[in-house]
């Protein structure tokens, strides 16, 4: 199995906060389409079986281009949505510290995990995606398939992937529309990391 993971790409700026969500759900801004055409150029020729999306729309409309011209349907999972930051989304830096010093202080010391207020800790988010990795992973042995999701969400991915704890996800940086690829090793039941945050200019 070879996972094509893509963050989603330039969003609009603005209030688009669902509270469903827990999050702010911009759409694509006008660069980020032209960043889901390109990355449609890139992946178009890869045998891919199936495209998941997470449930905020700007993931959607990345991947878009790609399966209109692969005929594929993308489907809504909801695991792929990113960490869950609570009452923290809408709020300036300012009034987090001024509400929410200990989570603040956690935040920006950043050794060790903690929990969002009203929200997820990193390790809860990072179970999600490791579900997912897993069921995607016998559904489609032999298949490549494409997972449209969150900078916080593919950080902690690989963290699941490469043995790291949950609070070392702030080493990684994954740019707008950045490509990561892993693939599944079966005779070492582990994940190889293939490619990571490659952008298409």
């Amino acid at each position: 199995m070879i996972a094509y993971i893509v963050r989603h790409g330039d969003k609009e700026q603005g209030e688009f906060f669902t509270p469903r969500l827990h999050h702010q759900d911009m759409p694509l801004s006008a660069q980020g389409r032209e960043q889901a055409a390109r990355l449609c150029a890139a992946l178009a020729d890869k045998p891919i079986a199936a495209i998941y999306v997470s449930a905020y729309q700007r993931t959607g409309q990345t991947i878009a281009p790609l399966a209109d011209k692969l005929g594929i349907v993308p489907i809504c999972d909801e695991r792929l949505n990113e960490i869950n930051n609570g009452r923290i989304d809408v709020l300036p830096d300012a009034e987090v510290q001024r509400l929410y010093p200990e989570t603040w202080a956690a935040y920006t010391a950043r050794q060790a995990d903690f929990r969002f207020p009203e929200g997820e800790t990193g390790a809860e988010a990072c179970r999600r995606i490791a579900d997912l990795l897993e069921e995607k992973r016998v559904q489609h042995a032999d298949e490549q398939i494409v997972l449209a999701t969150h900078d916080g969400l593919i950080r902690l991915m690989l963290c699941h992937i490469m043995g790291l704890p949950v609070h070392k996800r702030w080493q990684f940086r994954v740019d707008l529309c950045g490509l990561t690829e892993i693939t599944y090793e079966p005779e070492y039941g582990t994940w190889k990391l293939l490619r990571f945050n490659q952008t298409y200019s």
